[in-house]
This record gives C-alpha cells, structure tokens and sequence, in this order.
C-alpha cells in the first residue's frame, strides 16, 4: 500500500491515501477528494514490481462531462451528465497532462445522463446520442439516459445515483452497450420502466 501511494505522488504530484487492497489491486483516494476510488494494479515481473493506474479518468471528469453537455444539449435540452471511470489500469502513458481525446480514445467509464423533458422520444434520442459519440470517436462502455421530474432533476447530486436507480425513482431508464471487443457500435437498447406510482 505504501509502494502504491508513493507510486501514485510521484506520477501526478499529490497525496493518496491507500483504503484496502482486493485481488491484487490496491484501491487510493487523493487526499483532496475521498469520493475518487482510484485502481492502482500491482504487477510483479523478473523481480520487479510495476504498477498501473486508472486515475486520469477521474482528472479528465469534469472536462469530459462538459464536452458530452454540450453535444447532447440539443437532444435532451437542460440535462446532467456524470461520467464513471471504470476500475481498469489504463494506458501507462497516461498522466497529468494528457489531454481529453487521447483519454476517450482509449478510455474505460461509463455515462450517465438524466433530463426531465418528456420520454416520448426516448429510444430515438438514445440513438441520436449514441451516433454522436461513434461520429465523435467517443470511447464509452455504456450510455444511461434517465428520465426524472423536474423536481427531482434540480435536486440531483451525483453522489445519489445509485439510490435514484435503486429504488427506481425514474420514469423510464435506458442504456446502450458499447461492443469494444467485435467493435460493432452500440447495442439495442434496454429499456427499464421506474415505480409505477413515480411522479404522481
């Protein structure tokens, strides 16, 4: 754990703290922010032991977010974009000043994207968006496009995510896979449909 902090200062000039170690990686956080749970993979070869990291997803974060808004605004009108770094070591050539094309060219994170405009158009709008992102050469494991009220919208932090598609607090909530191995584009699209008694 410390081998991997120190590992991890040295490569992009800040402090982490270690939180535990699972098969065989080692999970950080920078101390300036806990909610980032960087990947630090150990690989041991001739005696020697190198590691691999996944973090400049989470640098690349909110310049990416900004990107995707802006090119999926005309599609869902005022909406919240959140991208999730997948815990994948990345190319070891990545670091601090790689810049934004490079990551999603090769990059492993998920999208989520949430509006409160109506869900009439849901799966055509879906695959507008994903057809920007093939055009645009945007790397993307999956998108999911949630639809919500606009109360909930206004209140809407990232860090609640998880409780909003837990507990199915949603009209409808749909993704599209990202076929990385065969490159083949996108996947139909899977539609889930929230709580009945939603919005009412």
């Amino acid at each position: 754990m410390n081998a991997a902090e120190y590992y991890m200062q040295k490569k992009y000039g800040e402090k982490f703290e270690s939180e535990y170690i699972y098969n065989g990686s080692v999970y950080v956080h920078p101390k300036s922010n806990p909610y980032r749970h960087v990947v630090v993979d150990v690989e041991t070869k001739d005696g020697m032991v190198y590691f691999h990291d996944n973090y400049v997803g989470y640098l690349k974060k909110e310049e990416l977010e900004k990107y995707i808004y802006e090119l999926v605004k005309p599609i869902y009108g005022e909406c919240k974009v959140y991208i999730h770094p997948y815990g994948f070591a990345l190319d070891d050539s990545f670091n601090k000043d790689t810049d934004l094309m490079t990551y999603v060219s090769n990059g492993n994170y998920a999208l989520d994207i949430f509006t409160y405009e109506n869900a009439e158009n849901m799966e055509t709008e879906l695959n507008k968006t994903c057809s920007i992102f093939i055009e645009n050469k945007l790397e993307c494991n999956v998108i999911n496009v949630t639809y919500i009220t606009q109360e909930n919208f206004s209140s809407l932090e990232e860090i609640n995510i998880d409780n909003i598609y837990n507990s199915k607090d949603y009209y409808y909530s749909l993704d599209s896979i990202y076929d990385k191995k065969n490159d083949t584009g996108f996947s139909g699209i899977d539609v889930l449909k929230g709580r009945d008694c939603y919005g009412k």
